[in-house]
């Protein structure tokens, strides 16, 4: 269901890049490594699930939880770094495309993972 919402995010990204340019490339571009940046929290959830209930070796996956927690921060810092060193006109549409990114996270887990 993420990636279906997610997919929803090109038409805000379209918009915001006044139609088929450069500007709305990069935020294609910015959509992706949200994308991943997601996978990456999925990654570290369940890695901190099955540690907390026991199951598997705690060395290694204390390895993985630090590769993938640093992988999601070091995707956003590049990512907010690029979009600044490059285009900096573009750095409010990229925090308005992350909020929307957050949004559609909330619902998403809400949706996926919290069924009560």
């Amino acid at each position: 269901m993420f990636f279906y919402l997610s997919a929803l995010n090109i038409l805000p990204i379209l918009i915001m890049g006044g139609g088929l340019t450069l500007e709305s490339l990069a935020l294609f571009g910015a959509l992706i490594t949200l994308v991943f940046n997601h996978y990456f929290l999925v990654k570290i959830v369940k890695i901190a699930t099955l540690s907390a209930t026991g199951q598997g070796e705690s060395s290694q996956q204390l390895r993985k939880l630090l590769f993938f927690s640093f992988m999601k921060l070091f995707l956003l810092f590049c990512l907010v770094a690029l979009i600044y060193i490059y285009m900096k006109d573009l750095l409010a549409k990229l925090f308005l495309l992350i909020f929307f990114q957050l949004i559609i996270q909330i619902v998403s887990i809400k949706n996926n993972y919290l069924k009560f």
